[in-house]
């Protein structure tokens, strides 16, 4: 029985031992995590470009350019952030929009040509809102979409087709790529500018606040 026992204990600390090595073995591994937050030499007028859709102060110091997938779950919840932090620091931000559908949400890419084609008949924020709210949506769904947005459909439909509205969308994936964008939702904060990159929503507002309180 004794024997039993110790051979039973022996087990019991040969496994504990195995599997602390290979927890250990897996931390120093594993590929080094970029940082949530971190100084960017980027300037304001890189990422720039008129026609974007865009919402708050356009005067305003401080600017957020937003790179978002609308397929992209951490996106919607990054959105309900931005609009309290719209809320309130009203008219002391500028938030600008830009397309970064990512591969593997299979729908990202249509819901991104759905907001663009309704940028154009002046509903892009609602449409957004819309498809944050549904983010399974089909195409017959975006349609239904526009027509409670009171949108022209056959206009909505030849836009979302367009080889201008797809361009737009390629040159906004083009720009974040060469920035270092690599994930969804990114923001890139500008004081002036002078800029800093926040991957992920959950490091928004702690980076705005003190911005916004001239702490920083």
């Amino acid at each position: 029985m004794k024997s039993e026992s110790r051979f039973l204990f022996v087990m019991l600390g040969f496994v504990l031992v195995l599997g602390a090595g290979l927890a250990a073995l897996s931390y120093y591994n594993r590929p080094p995590q970029p940082p949530a937050v971190r100084e960017t030499e980027i300037k304001l007028s890189d990422l720039l470009v008129s026609g974007k859709p865009e919402k708050g102060n356009p005067n305003a110091r401080v600017v957020i350019v937003e790179f978002s997938d609308l397929q992209c779950p951490s996106c919607s919840r990054g959105n309900d952030t931005i609009e309290q932090l719209l809320l309130r620091y009203e008219g002391k931000i500028r938030l600008v929009y830009r397309h970064y559908p990512l591969d593997i949400h299979e729908r990202a890419r249509m819901y991104a040509m759905a907001a663009e084609a309704a940028h154009r008949q002046g509903k892009f924020w609602e449409m957004q809102d819309l498809i944050f709210n549904e983010q399974n949506a089909t195409q017959k769904r975006l349609e239904e979409f526009a027509k409670s947005l009171g949108l022209n459909l056959e206009q909505f439909r030849k836009d979302m087709n367009s080889r201008e509205v797809a361009q737009v969308i390629a040159e906004d994936l083009a720009t974040g790529q060469r920035f270092g964008v690599s994930s969804t939702p990114t923001y890139f904060l500008f004081v002036g500018d002078k800029g800093r990159m926040i991957k992920g929503h959950t490091s928004l507002a702690a980076e705005v606040q003190p911005v916004m309180e001239g702490d920083s």
